[in-house]
């Protein structure tokens, strides 16, 4: 049985109250959050009071629309809840034995008209990727089941709830839980992304005006000598850039795809490439030659934005401009989630997305689309984050800016989320150490000689950390894995998969001196 993180079971707890109040429910939750493992505890305690409520088993549909989803959520559920019976409803295999059933949405409507001569309807219909919901087959099998069931219960789990043509969910859910990629980053269940935006700029020119547009790639390059010569030099600053380890490469149409790939194996390099067409066997043994081959790079159009999950991912390289801020979320939520060994990433960017949304992987919940937005729950920080002008989550490796923010600030300063003081800001250096608190909307330093801790400065922020590198002296920043001493020091009150030597000496550091700035406070 797989124990939950605290912030997992908070989000379980409220959904299934909002079940048994409202019939359904929308958990939202940053990539890497473990969306599936919550939804299979969901599915679990919802099974178990159904039939003690009811005394006898509920009938469950769980949807997806890719296959590779499919996969792992049936994989997952297995292990979350092993004595549960499960089928699919695929276009292979077609079985409604079992009490909770993994279907493809497209083979389920298909089987609409069957179901209903067997009166097989569901008591609780589970959406993965709910943004997807609006759609008209999903529609169709929500629409269709509550005709032969009323009192069914509709669950869905998104990390983008937010539809890029603005179409509304409010229908579908009428509250949320929601569980913000700032929590997780800051809370070290993510690795922090570095993101390098190296996009090309073009010249526009039209009858009335000249203009300079960034990205665009697929609109603005031509796949002629100069087009080929473009990827070519992108290529480069790819391999120039990126960390050792696997690459996840996006672009914009599969023409694109065959350059960089031609490109990649001229300079000595073996991509995988998901094609057209692919059939299942086809695509499964791309997937393996990547994951578990000599291959350090898969090339894709769309295929791998939502649901693939493959820890060790160090790269995500994106060659286009993304259509919604939802898209380019999914994307760079590919290499957020934590691996052994595993403490950066980088992403990448060709396509001015960088620039395009500032707010990185962060995103608020509006069901209503244009509308209002109803009643939720989300897990934040109340801190000053919420109230700072610059809203990127990570530093931008292109942009220079000499003020420290919360979002920019020097190497070997890293943000610890404490349930008492929220965020707090931590250095670890050879023989002094410093800590940066926030306090009625004062900024606080404090500095410690590893025997004694002072308050040193009240401020802004900016003099705060300003203050703390002068006086902390060689600030260590080492980003080899955290060590089997500092994991006994530190687990299970902080997860340590994402931790550095460094971020794993600054909680140590947190954890010393803590209670002494308690006292301070108190005083």
């Amino acid at each position: 049985m797989i124990s939950l993180y605290p912030y997992q079971e908070k989000a379980v707890t409220h959904a299934i109250n909002m079940l048994n109040e409202r019939s359904n429910s929308l958990i939202v939750a940053g990539t890497g959050a473990g969306k599936t493992i919550m939804m299979a505890a969901v599915i679990g305690r919802f099974f178990t009071g159904f039939y003690a409520t009811h005394k006898r088993k509920p009938h469950i549909l769980v949807l997806v629309h890719r296959t590779e989803i499919h996969g792992q959520n049936h994989n997952k559920f297995s292990i979350v809840c092993p004595n549960i019976a499960t089928s699919e409803i695929t276009s292979t295999r077609k079985s409604l034995h079992g009490n909770v059933h993994f279907g493809m949405v497209q083979t389920v409507n298909n089987l609409l008209s069957d179901f209903e001569k067997a009166k097989s309807f569901f008591d609780l219909i589970v959406i993965d990727e709910a943004h997807h919901a609006k759609a008209s087959t999903y529609e169709n099998i929500i629409n269709w089941n509550a005709k032969g069931k009323p009192s069914a219960c509709l669950l869905g789990v998104t990390a983008t709830p937010n539809r890029g043509d603005k179409l509304p969910l409010i229908h579908l859910f009428d509250n949320f839980y929601q569980i913000t990629s700032k929590f997780l980053l800051n809370s070290h269940y993510l690795v922090k992304p570095k993101f390098i935006d190296l996009s090309p700029s073009f010249e526009i020119s039209t009858d009335k005006l000249k203009k300079t547009e960034k990205g665009h790639i697929s609109k603005n390059c031509k796949m002629d000598i100069d087009g080929e010569i473009l990827i070519d030099s992108l290529c480069d600053d790819y391999l120039k850039n990126k960390e050792d380890g696997k690459s996840i490469i996006f672009a914009p149409s599969h023409e694109i795809c065959n350059i960089i790939f031609k490109t990649l194996k001229r300079k000595g390099r073996n991509p995988a490439y998901l094609g057209l067409n692919l059939d299942e066997t086809t695509r499964k043994e791309e997937l393996e030659k990547f994951e578990n081959g000599p291959c350090d790079e898969l090339i894709n159009v769309d295929i791998c934005t939502e649901g693939y999950d493959f820890p060790p991912l160090r790269n995500l390289v994106e060659f286009d401009t993304n259509g919604t801020h939802g898209q380019w979320i999914q994307k760079v939520g590919r290499v957020l989630r934590t691996s052994p060994g595993k403490t950066s990433c980088t992403v990448i960017d060709f396509g001015g997305n960088v620039e395009l949304y500032p707010n990185g992987v962060e995103t608020d919940v509006d069901l209503d689309g244009v509308v209002t937005k109803p009643k939720g729950t989300k897990i934040t920080n109340e801190d000053f984050f919420k109230n700072s002008n610059k809203e990127v989550i990570t530093e931008l490796s292109t942009q220079a800016n000499e003020q420290y923010t919360p979002y920019n600030l020097p190497g070997g300063i890293e943000t610890l989320n404490d349930s008492d003081f929220g965020i707090v800001f931590v250095s670890c250096g050879a023989s002094k150490d410093g800590i940066i608190v926030s306090v009625l909307d004062k900024h606080v330093l404090y500095l410690g000689n590893k025997k004694s801790l002072k308050q040193t400065h009240t401020g802004s922020f900016d003099q705060c950390v300003a203050r703390c590198v002068e006086l902390v002296e060689e600030i260590q920043k080492i980003d080899r894995p955290i060590s089997n001493i500092q994991i006994k020091l530190l687990a299970p009150e902080f997860p340590t998969s994402a931790l550095t030597w460094t971020g794993a000496n600054c909680c140590i550091c947190w954890k010393t001196w803590k209670s002494t700035i308690q006292n301070y406070l108190k005083k």
